[in-house]
């Protein structure tokens, strides 16, 4: 097939859709397909990419052909919504010409959501090129907006955006609508006409260092065969005992993500003074680190400035080439989802803290799409929103000998089976060259 997907970013950008999309295009190449990628060459935290080259703007020899269409709009970046907008403006824009005055015409346009309501435009190429268009969601427009605060359910705009988003997904040529999880399925499914319902796929890990490191290893301190592993290194260089249980937030600190929960359990239970295990001399030593940026750093900034002798440290986003083993080198991870959220997206945090096999307490629903794999694998906690006790509770047991390990484990099993890069890039592919 011929085939135009289009999403605002793509590698040598980090930006997670960008590098999920570039396993599936991996995978189409191998299978003999002509691929078009369409994104901006503005980067994901701004300002153009320093080379576009990088993104492998040709397949090898002897795969589909693959180019790689970095089209010119604006680069502000996130740090503004006035900038962001006029990214979103620019680029759809300049993807509106580009189809327009593309030979030869594509079989089929595929769309991610980046930016918001590219179904829209699909839809209408679509029509002008005589192809099919089909729809991978990776955040569901208005919804995610309602949950922002950005709309009130059942106001106006809510309204009009939601027909909007009926029209995009909507009409006889469109090949299919593909999700990340049971729950984002559900909600799409409620904007497909004519009974049908949108198919769930879940994402996987991005780091391809990170797929099977340390599955082998998956306890903090076991050396490998070369000795003493990389995040055994990484956490003597951070100054993180062997004693203390590491409790790790790595990644994006956006409005969909709480930590009230373990900023009150650290606040209640564990503000211990230097040299003490922690208020009572049976607790666990627990230091809780963050990694990443986002409007709720705020919150963890506000929390060091008022309890300075709390064990919590704030850092900023690690380098891709040492993700496997800073992700190694916490004991068990957090992850979290704002109620409301559910459905709207399905965060890929799990994915990568499954590979490396180590267990997560998950803040959210469980009937999410996170809660119930977290439950199914038994590789975690899943811990109500505003449920600090329940969390505290958690960090007791994982504390417990074995404990992590055992969860790890089957963290890092349930990766093998479900959220394989391999496997789960070639369902995608499969879905958007089939009939979806």
């Amino acid at each position: 097939m011929r085939l135009l997907l289009i999403n605002q970013y793509f590698p040598p950008d980090h930006a997670p859709t960008g590098l999920m999309l570039e396993s599936v295009v991996g995978v189409l190449a191998d299978r003999g397909h002509e691929v078009t990628v369409l994104c901006a060459k503005g980067g994901y935290a701004g300002a153009a990419l320093a080379d576009p080259a990088a993104g492998a703007d040709e397949a090898a020899a002897g795969r589909g052909a693959v180019s790689v269409l970095r089209i010119g709009a604006s680069s502000f970046g996130r740090a503004s919504f006035a900038g962001k907008l006029a990214d979103y403006l620019s680029f759809y824009l300049a993807v509106a010409l580009v189809i327009v005055r593309r030979r030869p015409r594509p079989d089929r346009v595929v769309v991610l959501t980046t930016p918001p309501y590219l179904s829209v435009l699909a839809r209408l190429a679509g029509k002008c090129a005589g192809a099919d268009h089909a729809h991978w969601v990776m955040d569901l427009y208005p919804d995610v907006m309602v949950a922002h605060g950005m709309l009130r359910e059942g106001g106006i705009a809510r309204r009009v955006l939601a027909s909007l988003a009926r029209f995009g997904f909507g009409g006889r040529r469109c090949a299919g609508v593909m999700t990340l999880g049971p729950d984002m399925a559900g909600k799409v499914s409620a904007y497909l006409t004519g009974g049908r319902k949108a198919a769930w796929v879940p994402l996987w890990n991005t780091d391809p260092v990170a797929d099977h490191a340390g599955l082998h290893t998956a306890e903090p301190g076991t050396a490998g065969s070369t000795g003493r592993s990389a995040a055994d290194d990484l956490r003597l260089a951070r100054g993180w005992k062997k004693d203390e249980l590491v409790v790790m937030y790595s990644g994006n600190m956006g409005l969909g993500h709480r930590f009230s929960e373990i900023l009150e359990v650290v606040r209640l239970h564990f503000m211990a003074e230097p040299g003490m295990r922690g208020v009572a001399g049976d607790l666990p030593r627990v230091r809780v680190v963050f990694y990443g940026a986002g409007k709720r750093r705020r919150e963890i900034e506000d929390f060091l400035r008022d309890h300075p002798a709390a064990p919590v440290e704030l850092h900023d986003y690690v380098s891709r080439d040492l993700l496997a083993a800073h992700l190694r080198s916490a004991d068990v991870h957090l992850a979290s989802l704002e109620s409301g959220w559910e459905g709207t997206m399905v965060p890929s945090k799990l994915q990568g803290i499954f590979a490396v096999g180590r267990p997560v307490f998950f803040v959210g629903s469980e009937t999410s799409s996170i809660g119930e794999w977290i439950k199914e694998s038994s590789g975690g906690w899943v811990v109500a929103p505003g449920d600090h006790q329940a969390l505290y509770r958690a960090i007791l047991e994982s504390a417990l000998p074995d404990a992590c390990r055992s969860r790890g484990r089957a963290a890092g099993e349930f990766a093998r089976r479900h959220f394989d890069r391999q496997l789960n890039s070639a369902k995608v592919a499969e879905w958007m060259t089939g009939g979806c």
